[in-house]
């Protein structure tokens, strides 16, 4: 995604919700995706490490 080193998490989740869909998690783990060509640059480690708070943020727990 074009000039995601200037987004701030809150508008990264935004944008990538405006381009994949309503989930927020799945939204920005298509943006790692499109991001990985491979050989792991900076804009695919920023949108795994969103999608990984993400996810921790999303999991409650067993109870």
């Amino acid at each position: 995604m074009e000039g995601w080193e200037a987004l701030t998490e809150d508008e990264a989740i935004e944008a990538a919700i405006d381009k994949f869909g309503k989930d927020p998690t799945t939204s920005v783990a298509y943006c790692a995706f499109a991001s990985d060509n491979g050989w792991k640059p900076p804009e695919y480690r920023f949108w795994l490490d969103l999608f990984l708070k993400l996810t921790k943020a999303a999991h409650v727990g067993w109870a």
